[in-house]
Formats: structure tokens, C-alpha cells, sequence
């Protein structure tokens, strides 16, 4: 296969992952988390300022991101004024879903055109992404074997998932990948320029998110590591690609750094505190060292675990003149995976994203020659492609056969494993189609039904705007109840099992596999809700 035909290919995967993620992107309301970040980067922009809720949640790359579709337009200013004269770690660290909510509801995001505007930013970086994942794997085991390593990356519904939503995750995981990618070329090639993007794309990866500061250590033990093979320092470079990469995270906080390590004391803080966890049918505010684990193993598709253990068992059975050149890939696949067992902050896959690029790119080391390989690996690809495209366009809903699929995700995992309360407008188009003027809604999730025409009574939720807080909370006899799946676990309700009974009854349907339809003849009485 010549250069112009893999060309071809390479553009041809890009473009099935920017269709299938902008497909995806248009059909979700906003998740929780991308209604409290929408806006924060223009205000941090426009003021310099990191005095609202929310502004030190993260380091403020993916807001500034986020926000550049808002610049072009006028806001509310009366959104970014508080009461509060006390802007404590408490207050900045804070949710504002209501800012976001009316943000959003602006007749500039008529038809979410803002937030689709902004979540395609991310898409692209999802793109810059999976090119580099072809030139790394490329450069470490030829052509064939990057093609390889960016298909899998093409149709993981993991990567299309989180390339279209626009949180931190996304921008982390590129850019730490990235920042790998050009530390190992600055080792085989040294000269300023590789020095400079390794160590831009790694003060990018520390504007992402505070994780990134894993990145940190792999730097001087994979140059370490080349040292050993080497013979040579290179230690010198490693100092200067770290050197810059703080540089560049200064200069993304204007110089003012005093925010960044509020962040991560609020991080912190919040993490000792304990966060509302739920895995297979348990509860916990510290979580389980095992959770990401097990996360793993039933968020993965099945072929890509096969390839994955494949790699790994050829990797340590036969020696190779790259095996230090793997390990660039290896590092921080074991680092990120020490961290979160230590670090119990059971939440979500999103928290270990950054592996899977990793992940493609050491599958990329299968170059198989055996005509009987050949023919397992157009199996693997072929039930890959097909679980994709079943799942589609809910990909933040995928799960792998290990538990029967989506369908009984539920049962083990959720919050932003599943339900993000990205399927207002799958619930909407649901209540259209059935003729339902109105429905009995727990919603989890920030966004707002009323955006999307939903009517409703209020039923215990996580943020759900009640419209008629004075009346008591009951079932209208004769209408559909819909409830989401995290609060059909009850995971951040005072009482874990508050709709619990409606697991005895059959769903009539399920949005997205992340809301529940249920039709009671006879709904219980208003007692449950007390």
C-alpha cells in the first residue's frame, strides 16, 4: 500500500469519526457537567477574573474552548453577579446550574446551535487526536500497524462519546497523548523545535485537567529509560520540555497562577470529603480501589480487551528492539490506573479516558503476517464495527456483552457511565411520537426540560427545577413516569431506594438505555415520597 493510498484511508476513518461523533453531539442535551462550564471561559477571558462558580473546578483550557461560539454574541451580565462578598475554595468551586441553564435558554442557542457550535470544537480535537494516533503508531510499528491502531480508535464509543460533549476529558486525553508522541521524537530527534511542542503539548495537557500533573513523573523516567539503551543524558531535555510546559501554564492563567492551586485544593478537599458512588448494586462516598477496574473491563469492547492482552502477551514473550519505545505507551497506561486504585473517586470512565489512546496505539504492535490471524483479526473488526454502530448514537451509554450490553448497564454502573441527563430530547421526541402532553419526571441532570417543550410533574430528582414546590409529590393516576437511571438507584438521593420499587415492573421504554418509561395502572401512594 503506497503513501497516497493510505492517505486515503486516513481521511476516510477521520471522516466516519467526525460523522458518527457529530451525529451523536446533535442529538444529546447538554449533561450535567457542560451546563455548569458553558460560559465560564468567556467570563474568564473578558474579566481575567476566577471570582465565579465553577471557575477553578478545572484549569481553564476546555472553557476557553467551550466558549469561543459566545464570544460573538451578548449575555445576561446579571448571570456572573453573586450576593457572596466571601469568594472562598466553598463558593469558586461551586455548581451555578442555573446560570448555565439560562444561558443555554437564550434565544441565541435556539436549537442548541451554541452548544452544538462549541461541542464540535471538541470533535475536532477528537480528529487532531486520532492522527496522532496513526503517526505514533506508525513511527513505532509501520504504516499497517497505524492504520491498525486508528481504526480501533475511529469506532471506540468511548472517544466518539466524550469527543462531542465539551468537559475536560477530551482536551486531557489528547493532550497528554500528544505530549507523549512528542516526547519520544524529542528523545530520538533532539533539536529545539520537538522540544518546544513537547513541551507545549504538555503545558496543554496541564491546562486540561489536574490530572495531567501525572505526566509529570513519566517524563524523566521514560528519559531515563532511553538513557539506558542510550548511553546518553538526556535528562537535559526533559528539564527543558518541563520547563516550557509550565510556561505555557502560566500563560494560560495570564500569569496568574493563584487559581490553579486553588483548584487543586478544592480538588482535594472534595475528594477527602467522598463523592456519591454506585457499582453493582453497592454504595459508597470513598468508592472502591477497584472500581476503574471493573469500569474497564465492562466499558471496553470485548475486541479491543482481546487485542489489548494479545499485544501485552507478545510484548513480554518476545523481545523486540523497541520494547523501550513501547513503554512510552505502557507508562501511563500503569500510572493512571495506580492512581485512580490509590485516589477512591469512584465516578466514571471519563476519569481514565486518557488510557485509550495509549491503548490503540499498542494494538498498532499486532502486525500480523499468519493467514489465520489475518482472518481473527476481520473478526474482532468486524464485531467492533458492529457494536458500535448498534450502540450508536448513544455511545455514553455503551457497555460490552460481559453483561449483556447496554440494556443492563444500569444494574452496575451509572452516573456518567451512562446517564448524564443527555436524553431530554430523546424523551421529547418520545412524548411527541405517543401523543403524551405530560409526564412524571425524575430527572438527573442540569439541563432544563422546559427548553425542549417537556411538561411535567416533579418527582425527587438531582437539580430538577421544581415548578410547584408547595404541592405534594404524587403520581397522577394514568401517567407514564419517566425516571433516569441514576436516580432510579437512588445514588445521590437521601434515600438510595426511593424508586426502588419500580424495578418490578417492565420499562415500556428506555431513552438512550439512561431513562426509564414506566406505565402504572396504579401508582402507590404519596407516602413513598414522604
Amino acid at each position: 500500500m503506497n503513501n497516497s493510498v493510505r492517505g486515503v484511508f486516513v481521511a476516510l476513518f477521520l471522516l466516519i469519526f467526525f460523522t458518527l461523533s457529530s451525529i451523536s453531539l446533535t442529538s444529546q442535551s447538554a449533561t450535567f457537567d457542560e451546563v455548569q462550564y458553558f460560559g465560564i471561559g468567556k467570563y474568564i477571558l473578558k474579566n481575567q477574573k476566577w471570582d465565579v462558580m465553577g471557575a477553578i473546578l478545572h484549569p481553564p483550557l476546555s472553557y476557553y474552548i467551550n466558549s469561543i461560539p459566545l464570544l460573538f454574541v451578548n449575555e445576561n451580565k446579571r448571570l456572573w453577579e453573586y450576593e457572596e462578598t466571601d469568594r472562598n475554595l466553598d463558593f469558586l468551586g461551586a455548581v451555578d446550574v442555573y446560570r448555565g441553564q439560562e444561558l443555554l435558554s437564550s434565544v441565541d442557542n435556539r436549537n442548541d446551535r451554541l452548544l452544538i457550535s462549541s461541542r464540535l470544537l471538541f470533535v475536532a480535537l477528537g480528529l487532531l487526536l486520532g492522527y496522532y494516533i496513526y503517526r505514533f503508531s506508525s513511527a513505532l510499528y509501520g504504516k499497517q500497524g497505524g492504520l491498525l491502531s486508528l481504526f480501533f480508535f475511529v469506532f471506540c464509543p468511548n472517544m466518539l462519546a466524550y469527543s462531542g460533549l465539551i468537559v475536560p476529558d477530551m482536551p486531557l486525553t489528547a493532550f497528554s497523548f500528544i505530549s507523549v508522541y512528542y516526547l519520544w521524537v524529542c528523545l530520538k530527534n533532539d533539536n529545539v523545535r520537538n522540544r518546544l511542542l513537547a513541551g507545549f503539548s504538555l503545558g496543554l495537557a496541564l491546562l486540561s485537567k489536574f490530572t495531567a500533573l501525572l505526566l509529570l513523573p513519566c517524563v524523566p523516567v521514560l528519559s531515563a529509560a532511553f538513557m539506558i539503551r542510550e548511553r546518553k543524558n538526556y535528562l537535559v531535555r526533559a528539564a527543558f520540555i518541563i520547563a516550557v510546559a509550565v510556561l505555557v501554564l502560566f500563560l494560560g492563567y495570564g500569569f496568574d497562577i493563584l487559581p490553579y492551586f486553588q483548584g487543586i485544593k478544592y480538588q482535594l478537599t472534595h475528594a477527602n470529603d467522598g463523592h456519591s458512588s454506585f457499582l453493582m448494586g453497592k454504595y459508597s462516598i470513598h468508592g472502591w480501589w477497584y472500581y476503574y477496574v471493573v469500569v474497564f473491563l465492562l466499558k471496553t469492547p470485548i475486541p479491543v480487551l482481546l487485542l489489548f492482552i494479545m499485544a501485552l502477551v507478545i510484548y513480554f514473550i518476545k523481545p523486540r528492539t523497541n520494547r523501550i519505545d513501547s513503554l512510552f505507551l505502557l507508562l501511563p497506561i500503569m500510572v493512571i490506573f495506580v492512581f485512580f486504585s490509590i485516589e477512591h473517586q469512584s465516578i466514571g470512565i471519563r476519569y481514565i479516558l486518557p488510557i485509550y489512546p495509549f491503548i490503540f496505539a499498542f494494538i498498532g504492535s499486532l502486525r500480523i503476517t499468519g493467514k489465520r490471524y489475518r482472518y481473527c483479526l476481520c473478526v474482532l473488526a468486524a464485531w467492533y464495527v458492529g457494536t458500535s454502530l448498534y450502540i450508536a448514537p448513544h455511545y455514553l451509554a455503551y457497555f460490552n456483552e460481559f453483561i449483556g450490553g447496554p440494556e443492563n448497564g444500569y444494574k452496575y454502573l451509572v452516573d456518567s457511565n451512562l446517564d448524564w441527563g443527555q436524553d431530554l430530547k430523546g424523551l421529547k421526541k418520545f412524548m411527541d411520537r405517543h401523543g403524551v402532553r405530560r409526564i412524571s419526571l425524575s430527572y438527573f441532570g442540569a439541563d432544563s426540560p422546559q427548553r425542549y417543550g417537556i411538561k411535567y410533574d416533579w418527582l425527587p430528582s438531582h437539580h430538577l427545577y421544581n415548578p410547584a414546590p408547595g404541592k405534594k409529590v404524587s403520581i397522577p393516576p394514568g401517567q407514564l413516569i419517566a425516571v433516569s437511571a441514576t436516580n432510579l438507584q437512588g445514588v445521590y438521593l437521601e434515600n438510595n431506594d426511593l424508586f426502588k420499587w419500580l424495578l418490578q415492573y417492565q420499562p415500556v421504554a428506555k431513552i438512550g438505555y439512561s431513562m426509564f418509561i414506566y406505565d402504572i395502572k396504579k401508582p402507590p401512594i404519596e407516602s413513598v415520597f414522604k
